[in-house]
């Protein structure tokens, strides 16, 4: 119920209050430091999101200091991947993550440009590649078994498909959930504004989380 009434709520804003609360919904882990980055599909179809997006969400996402790329674009859809630089380019040289890439084909420089490059690339080559869960901020063992390992059992599947660590992905999953309940909560009470409620989100969030 929460969730309908959050999009009726965000059906009855004006367009630019619209696209930013729909954005900051889906960025608010990223915002709360949980994850690196998103991904957000704009359906073409949907001339209200579309449109939005066109005219105020770019310039929203740099004015909450995030940036984003466009993965793929076509007749029917734009896939962004909206990211914290900082974040995600921490989270990318972890020791394995940096190898696993490298070993794929990305640039051992491994600016962070190139490494989204390198990925734009082969998500048009490849559809979806797995390591995309590395940018999005998902535990490398997950990663490469969900690559490598097709017989292995999942053993929970919630966020992203978990076999291995288990008690420590249902921790961020709920923490996942918690983000998700207080930025809604907090659009369905109207009283801040999209940039109050991001300070908000930091700080409720940011300095005591356990980023993987």
């Amino acid at each position: 119920m929460k969730y309908l009434d959050f999009y009726n709520k965000l059906n009855s804003m004006e367009d630019d209050e619209y696209i930013e609360n729909y954005l900051l919904y889906n960025t608010s882990l990223i915002i709360a430091g949980v994850k690196p980055a998103v991904t957000i599909t704009v359906k073409k179809s949907n001339h209200r999101l579309y449109n939005s997006w066109v005219k105020f969400g770019t310039n929203f996402i740099n004015e909450i200091n995030l940036e984003y790329t466009e993965l793929r674009e076509n007749m029917d859809y734009i896939i962004l991947m909206i990211y914290d630089r900082h974040v995600l380019d921490k989270n990318l040289n972890i020791k394995e993550n940096k190898e696993f890439l490298i070993n794929l084909g990305y640039k051992e420089n491994f600016i962070i440009d190139d490494c989204i490059k390198n990925l734009k690339n082969r998500y048009n080559k490849y559809h979806c590649p797995h390591e995309l869960g590395l940018f999005l901020g998902i535990p490398f063992e997950d990663v490469k078994d969900f690559m490598e390992c097709k017989e292995k059992k999942c053993l929970l599947c919630g966020y992203w498909k978990v076999y291995n660590n288990t008690i420590e992905a249902k921790k961020i999953f709920d923490k996942y959930d918690e983000i998700k309940e207080y930025t809604i909560k907090n659009i369905l009470k109207g009283n801040n504004s999209s940039h109050s409620l991001i300070v908000s989100i930091k700080d409720s969030f940011y300095n005591n989380v356990k980023y993987i």
